[in-house]
């Protein structure tokens, strides 16, 4: 179901898979839009900060963002931001997300050297706004691509071991992806950003239009990590040619955010979102190609049913 402009939401329960799909639900999820993200070309910060503190408050129904934070955010808990650069240089997680997930997560008590921004493979940190090393409040921005050999997923075709940053140098993920298509998967969203961001992935993995292998990869990676809060940068968006579109043409500005803990829930979600816009534009569309969204709910990693998911839209 879909509500109106937000009062005040009930506290949710938040947990690593999100709302259970063995749970009556619904699952909640938080839309922050903006008119006001852009200036010409640049993403204006305070704005996007705006956006994602009133998302989490919005979604944890708590009266401050201190508070907020804390649900996500423990003292002494080493934090991965995982964003998604493959679309790099036209679209990726935008650095004002990352930026206010970083002021957030310090303020909650994370150390800076218990903090990484990252992503898997370094060759897709350029050209990107990202660079190597420190960043302004001294988190570590890195690259994976090393794995652990002891946390293999023994996927559906082949073995596929998690990076790790996630299974050792991390305790916790926060997922940060873009909304965009994607040629085989349909979509890539928020449960590929792990199970194609986080992986090893094998040649067959692409099989089926990557199903099962999205699912079965973020059912194994929640048996390695934790992932209590996904923000998905829809501010700008791709409604074809994605991953990694070759230009700027078929990228819309969105002017949103979402903040949820569930990713089949989202993904459902934003999917329609995409699909819109592709009919829109008078182009085929992808849902038979994006059934990993339906298997990774049949695991019970998340909501599929659209009418067992509350979307809460706040205004900035």
């Amino acid at each position: 179901m879909l509500t109106g402009l937000l009062g005040a939401a009930a506290a949710a329960a938040i947990g690593p898979r999100g709302a259970d799909a063995a749970q009556p639900g619904p699952a909640k999820i938080v839309r922050v839009e903006s008119t006001k993200i852009w200036r010409g070309d640049a993403r204006d910060p305070q704005v996007v900060s705006d956006m994602v503190t009133r998302g989490v408050m919005a979604f944890t129904g708590e009266a401050s963002a201190d508070a907020a934070w804390r649900r996500f955010f423990k003292p002494g808990a080493r934090v991965g931001l995982k964003i998604n650069l493959l679309g790099r240089p036209h679209i990726y997680t935008a650095p004002e997300i990352t930026e206010a997930l970083t002021v957030a997560a310090l303020g909650a008590g994370i150390k800076p050297d218990d903090l990484v921004v990252w992503d898997r493979h370094s060759d897709h940190f350029g050209p990107t706004a990202y660079k190597f090393g420190r960043g302004r409040h001294g988190e570590r921005i890195e690259s994976g691509g090393r794995y652990d050999a002891t946390k293999v997923l023994q996927a559906s075709g082949g073995r596929a071991p998690v990076d790790t940053m996630a299974s050792q140098a991390t305790d916790l993920t926060i997922n940060l992806p873009v909304l965009k298509d994607h040629g085989g998967s349909g979509v890539t969203i928020a449960l590929k950003n792990i199970a194609f961001g986080c992986y090893s992935h094998h040649r067959a993995a692409h099989n089926g239009n990557c199903d099962p292998y999205i699912a079965e990869a973020c059912e194994h990676y929640l048996t390695v990590t934790k992932v209590p809060l996904i923000v998905l940068d829809a501010t700008e968006c791709c409604f074809d040619g994605g991953p990694q579109p070759g230009d700027r043409s078929t990228i819309w500005r969105e002017n949103a955010i979402y903040v949820a803990t569930d990713p089949v829930a989202l993904d459902v979600v934003t999917r329609d979102v995409i699909m819109n816009k592709r009919r829109t534009a008078g182009l085929a569309d992808k849902m038979a190609q994006s059934r990993h969204i339906e298997t990774a709910a049949s695991k019970g990693l998340g909501i599929g049913d659209r009418a067992r998911i509350d979307v809460v839209t706040v205004r900035v």
